[in-house]
């Protein structure tokens, strides 16, 4: 009969152990890297359906952060990103949900950490054209974790045709970089 010594077992207990703890120090920064990753994911699905939306109805389609009351949703303060946000078709191209505008989409709050929008023009919210380009508002939605960790920081830029892409870590050191080749920094925010 073949079987494993106990000898034999030990040690291969010894060396699972010894990989599994090493797992398990990296493993909150995975999760955190992950969470930081899908957090401004979340976001680029929700802008491409607004331009993809806006492109499809041949209307203007507003894309801002959500505040909900007791008489519904609400465009929120400018800054506040990570507490979900409203899709909505501007009927009256105010820029502003109104009462009777079709509400299209409403996402939920992001777990932990905040989004920040800092775009030109400065303003709280992205409109798309019916030719899917925003109204002049290129910029960046940085996301910072709670911790304020630079490592976790992660930024989606908008450009003026509407488009968005993740940054990089182009440098290797850890830390996401700025269209602008400067690490990300959550200390502003």
């Amino acid at each position: 009969m073949r079987g494993f010594s106990l000898f034999e077992l030990l040690a291969a207990l010894s060396i699972a152990a010894i990989i599994g703890s090493a797992a398990l120090i990296y493993m909150p920064d995975l999760v955190a890297a992950k969470r930081s990753n899908a957090a401004l994911q979340s976001l680029r699905v929700v802008i491409n359906f607004a331009r993809h939306t806006a492109i499809t109805r041949g209307q203007l389609v507003v894309v801002c952060p959500l505040q909900r009351s007791l008489t519904g949703p609400d465009c929120g303060p400018r800054n506040h990103w990570h507490q979900g946000t409203l899709v909505f078709a501007d009927s009256n191209r105010n820029h502003r949900f109104d009462l009777g505008e079709e509400v299209l989409h409403q996402s939920e709050p992001i777990p932990s950490g905040r989004i920040v929008w800092r775009a030109f023009r400065n303003r709280g919210y992205l409109v798309f054209t019916p030719r899917g380009v925003t109204d002049w508002q290129n910029g960046h939605l940085l996301y910072c974790p709670a911790s304020g960790d630079a490592q976790m920081a992660r930024q989606l830029v908008l450009n003026v045709s509407g488009r968005t892409y993740p940054s990089r870590d182009t440098n290797g050191d850890g830390i996401h970089e700025d269209v602008r080749g400067r690490p990300l920094d959550c200390g502003s925010v």
